[in-house]
């Protein structure tokens, strides 16, 4: 299988997976407001002005654009591979400052046009993306002088001291581990952010470990096929609430992070 290939036979699983996940997505935001919250921590971390033009990439169904824009008074323009999910954003954000779109975040500039923005965001999607150089080469290409890109990234799950959680659930589980949690690693993601902004800025967002949320959290179509790949939805569903059960001694000791990072764009870019 060639790159392209395998890029593109990425993208089709994303999409899919997203489709799939459109409503129990919204049910779990319901119950804790959590997306919501996360592209708030994210606009408060970066100093996002009010009145700001933001291109919300990976937008899912609208969730962070509205936050955005209730908030802070932004102009939102969404996209996301998922039709599914850009359908149900659609009817959640009837804002006329927030138009969502259909649309490859690896092709930005195509769907943009001569737009340009102030803000490039991914709330907890860059880490889906695989090329994650195309997309912040285009990203950086939307953005006017001094805009900022930033993203927020794939939950760390962590101990007293530091030691990764996720695998000691595993570990109990008597499941290996799998391959790949995420498509583009954090560094990664950071080190093409910074090929293209220079000096970079981090943030944490951490929260404690609260074992019922990463059930929920992790029971998304989209999610749960991340750490049990290759099997039906009911079945990572069943697994999902197994491996986080066997953390409910670790809570009080745990902790939930969320990694930010951001960069400014310094200098046009043809």
């Amino acid at each position: 299988m060639s790159t392209t290939e395998f890029k593109d036979k990425v993208k089709r699983n994303v999409a899919n997976n997203f489709d799939q996940s459109f409503q129990i997505y919204q049910d779990f935001e319901d119950k804790y407001q959590f997306f919501n919250r996360l592209a708030l921590k994210m606009a408060e971390s970066i100093n996002l002005q009010r009145g700001s033009s933001v291109l919300d990439v990976g937008c899912g169904n609208g969730i962070s654009a509205k936050a955005l824009h209730d908030r802070f008074d932004c102009s939102v323009l969404g996209v996301d591979l998922s039709e599914q999910m850009i359908a149900a954003g659609q009817e959640l954000c009837r804002a006329p400052a927030i138009r969502l779109i259909q649309g490859d975040g690896e092709k930005l500039t195509q769907i943009v046009g001569d737009q340009d923005f102030d803000y490039v965001l991914y709330n907890a999607s860059i880490f889906i993306f695989p090329d994650v150089r195309a997309t912040l080469d285009e990203s950086v290409k939307c953005l006017r002088p001094g805009g900022k890109i930033a993203f927020s990234f794939y939950p760390q799950i962590l101990g007293e001291s530091n030691e990764d959680l996720m695998s000691v659930a595993y570990e109990r589980l008597g499941e290996p581990e799998p391959r790949f949690r995420v498509i583009t690693d954090y560094d990664k993601a950071s080190r093409a952010l910074e090929d293209r902004c220079g000096d970079i800025s981090h943030h944490q967002w951490a929260r404690p470990l609260d074992v019922g949320f990463l059930q929920d959290f992790f029971s998304i179509p989209a999610q749960s096929a991340s750490l049990f790949p290759g099997r039906g939805y009911e079945e990572r569903r069943d697994r999902v609430v197994q491996l986080f059960a066997g953390l409910e001694d670790m809570k009080d000791k745990g902790r939930i992070v969320w990694r930010i990072a951001e960069g400014v764009k310094t200098k046009s870019v043809p």
